[in-house]
């Protein structure tokens, strides 16, 4: 394939198909820019996939970037670029891979310091860039930070436990939001002031977790994450050669607002157009547009800002619009496939759920002898449906009392077949039964 020339930022345009080139190889993602085919070379290199190699990659250029860096005032105020990852696959196929070869492909240079807290609570969160003690013992807040958290599922047992804001926290985190609370004690305050730190985080994702958040999608959180697959359908046979290192210098970023506060992120008026054009429709609201489609714009916006960086470049262009766009529809199919493995996967438990259901049934009619160890059965099941659960002694008691002769032969079936099951024992240590 022939290649056109690389301009002055390091992106290599699409070949001239006058010129002879076959147009119909090029990709639009590993063949616009140097530095991204570096990142699919040195992926491949190590094993892990491009794609989820190439969002751990944008993720840490954006952690490096400054606190005082902020999106324009497109909607409303001034927004953090902070950037979420979720890189998504089965175990085993590469999650810690990627984020390991991101972090050996790319050297940065410049920019702040980035911490590397556990994932906890929401206000441990806050704590993070909060600092902790006082006096001489104080320890300052971290500047920036990055949050990788392994498996969703822990990020799902803590968002579950009681009275966590953990979600909530996040949401605030993505946009550069005022964090944690003010306490009556300067030691236990963990408040920190809006837009003055930076905050990434990944997250891996497998398809059997992701209901975390498929149930979030209408609050927006879903939204939020640029969904990066973790296979390589096109990995070649042999392991390629690992190239050097690539070397990525945080630009300068001064700052340019009218309080001298912050460097506000220059962006093209024909991408600011287009995203004040679904903002009206969105203000009028026009049926045909989902409101939530706002925070995938915003994404794709960090992404592309994240592109900028990881060019060398503050400002963001219309090339980085572009891939932005292409980044955002891989990140649209590979949630949407994730969604319906899930779906299926659920689809074949509740069938094998009502399958066992049906023979388990079949069975206990079976051998049930008579009418009278039917309408002990039946009084059993008519009992644990009402209370969920209950003992033997009170099963026994629901029987009629002439039937009760039949009581034990019934219950020991229900038992063998599996029919009712012990769920638990009461506080005086007897055990309780339910309808598996």
């Amino acid at each position: 394939m022939t290649t056109g020339p690389a301009d002055v930022r390091g992106m290599t345009m699409p070949p001239d198909p006058d010129d002879g080139g076959d147009d119909l190889t090029f990709d639009p993602v590993w063949d616009s820019r140097n530095v991204i085919g570096h990142i699919r070379d040195f992926g491949r290199a190590r094993r892990a996939s491009p794609l989820a190699t190439l969002g751990a990659a944008l993720r840490n250029v954006v952690a490096a970037t400054p606190p005082h860096v902020v999106l324009p005032p497109i909607v409303g105020g001034y927004v953090a670029p902070n950037l979420f990852v979720a890189p998504c696959g089965r175990s085993g196929q590469g999650k810690d891979a990627a984020n390991a070869a991101a972090n050996a492909a790319v050297t940065i240079e410049g920019g702040v310091q980035v911490e590397f807290p556990n994932l906890g609570s929401g206000e441990g969160l806050a704590r993070v860039f909060a600092g902790r003690g006082k006096g001489d013992n104080a320890v300052p807040g971290a500047e920036a930070a990055q949050i990788i958290a392994p498996e969703v599922r822990t990020l799902g047992a803590l968002a579950g436990r009681s009275g966590a804001t953990i979600d909530g926290e996040l949401l605030k985190g993505y946009m550069g939001q005022a964090l944690g609370f003010t306490n009556a004690h300067a030691e236990t305050t963990t408040a920190v002031p809006p837009l003055s730190y930076r905050l990434c985080m990944s997250v891996g994702v497998q398809p059997e977790n992701v209901d975390f958040f498929t149930a979030r999608e209408k609050d927006g959180f879903t939204q939020r994450w640029l969904f990066l697959p973790t296979i390589d359908a096109d990995a070649p046979d042999e392991r390629p050669d690992e190239p050097e290192p690539w070397t990525v210098t945080i630009p300068d970023f001064p700052k340019n607002d009218a309080a001298g506060h912050f460097h506000i992120i220059d962006v093209p008026t024909a991408i600011r157009d287009e995203i004040d054009r679904h903002r009206v429709l969105v203000l009028r609201g026009d049926p045909s547009v989902d409101p939530l489609h706002s925070h995938r714009m915003l994404t794709r916006l960090k992404v592309a800002f994240a592109l900028a960086v990881l060019s060398n470049r503050p400002a963001i262009d219309a090339d980085d619009w572009r891939l932005a766009g292409v980044l955002m529809d891989v990140s649209d199919v590979t949630f949407d496939g994730m969604r319906s493995v899930l779906a299926d996967k659920r689809r074949r438990e509740n069938q094998l759920r009502a399958e066992d259901a049906a023979d388990r049934q079949a069975i206990v009619e079976a051998r049930l002898v008579g009418n009278v160890q039917a309408r002990v059965g039946q009084t059993i099941i008519a009992k644990l449906k009402r209370v969920e659960s209950a003992t033997r002694a009170d099963l026994r008691r629901a029987v009629r009392s002439n039937d009760r002769g039949e009581f034990d032969p019934v219950f020991e079936m229900f038992l063998d077949k599996q029919f009712i099951v012990c769920c638990g024992t009461t506080a005086g240590g007897v055990d309780e039964y339910r309808i598996a």
